[in-house]
């Protein structure tokens, strides 16, 4: 289940220009964040959600993907998810924050993501999902994502 906040037209103008993207995404966070710090959900669900799909949309136009856009989409993918929480959405919380750190393990498991350096990344998103499942009182539903995730990380350092 993919979360969609930007329309068709908008996503298709987005697509045209990576310098238009990134700056709409450095637009769209500094409102999500403004609105967050002010605890205006709604207004930041809007805004947040747009910049992840940006990323999104960012992270998929290199068949190799790049660092600036591995960190636009965990940093909005977490941002949004943490909007989700204050909106009272555990359930998409937790997809938010399992979807982003999925999509991190299968970049490493890639043969482009073994030459990345993500374990900084990756092991941010861990702690991401560790606090979410200890605050849910089912950290041990996560054991098993936190040991594979452990055994790619040994594997990948050089």
């Amino acid at each position: 289940m993919a979360m969609r906040f930007l329309c068709e037209s908008h996503r298709q103008q987005l697509q045209r220009s990576q310098a238009v993207a990134e700056i709409r995404w450095d637009e769209w966070m500094e409102a999500g964040r403004e609105a967050f710090s002010n605890k205006e959900w709604l207004v930041a669900l809007k805004y947040l959600g747009s910049s992840y799909e940006l990323s999104d949309l960012l992270l998929k136009r290199n068949a190799v993907p790049l660092l600036p856009s591995l960190d636009r989409f965990m940093l909005s993918g977490h941002f949004l998810a943490e909007c989700l929480r204050h909106c009272g959405e555990a359930q998409l919380q937790r997809h938010c924050l399992l979807e982003v750190h999925h999509r991190l393990l299968a970049i490493l498991r890639s043969p482009q993501g073994a030459e990345l350096p993500l374990q900084r990344n990756i092991e941010i998103s861990l702690q991401m999902l560790s606090r979410h499942y200890d605050a849910a009182g089912e950290a041990d539903l996560l054991l098993a994502c936190e040991r594979e995730t452990r055994r790619l990380l040994r594997r990948s350092v050089h």
